[in-house]
């Protein structure tokens, strides 16, 4: 396999890729580098995949990405994993109408902010997307229900038993008479 890359890339590829040795780098970058490098020396997709842990799919596009945008899209790649809609100020400014509304008696559901957060960014979200922006501003506490709902009253329970231990099929019964006739019979 030849080399893809025009004379003026590969240079660069190799002048960047002794300029970061030894220098504080990010690992994902350097890996980014070491992608390009390898496929200029001739290198499979299958070959740099095995080496370096990326997909074979990854790997043309990331060699094309840097052909269409130079070695900023390598090195300064912006990509982070919660693909975030607004940064943390935007995120916080838009908090603080609902922090109003709670401080007015109102309540404020994850629909209700997920229907503003649409609103606001134009694209469609999920109440999970809501769930992990709350938990990054320290909104997101979650507490124990005082008691389960379907819990029955002290009353229902009390009733409850009283039927099961005073009535004449109560097992309870059972179980105290045949234990009380089984001690007379031992003790005689």
């Amino acid at each position: 396999m030849k080399n893809p890359f025009t004379t003026m890339q590969w240079k660069e590829i190799k002048r960047k890729l002794n300029k970061v040795k030894g220098k504080k780098i990010d690992v994902k970058s350097y890996k980014r580098l070491l992608v390009l490098h390898m496929r200029g020396l001739g290198k499979s997709d299958k070959e740099i995949s095995e080496v370096l842990g990326y997909s074979i799919h990854y790997i043309p596009e990331l060699v094309a990405n840097y052909k269409t945008h130079g070695m900023d899209a390598i090195i300064n790649d912006k990509r982070t994993s919660n693909n975030r809609r607004m940064n943390f100020v935007e995120e916080t400014k838009f908090l603080e109408q609902f922090v109003e509304l709670a401080e007015a008696g109102q309540i404020i559901t994850v629909e209700g902010i997920l229907r503003k957060f649409e609103e606001v960014t134009g694209k469609d979200s999920n109440t999970s997307t809501i769930y992990k922006l709350l938990k990054r501003h320290g909104w997101r506490k979650v507490k124990p229900r005082p008691r389960h709902p379907g819990k029955a009253s002290d009353e229902e329970i009390e009733s409850s038993k009283k039927l099961t231990k005073n009535t004449e099929r109560s097992c309870w019964k059972k179980i105290e008479e045949i234990s009380e006739t089984n001690t007379n019979s031992i003790n005689e």
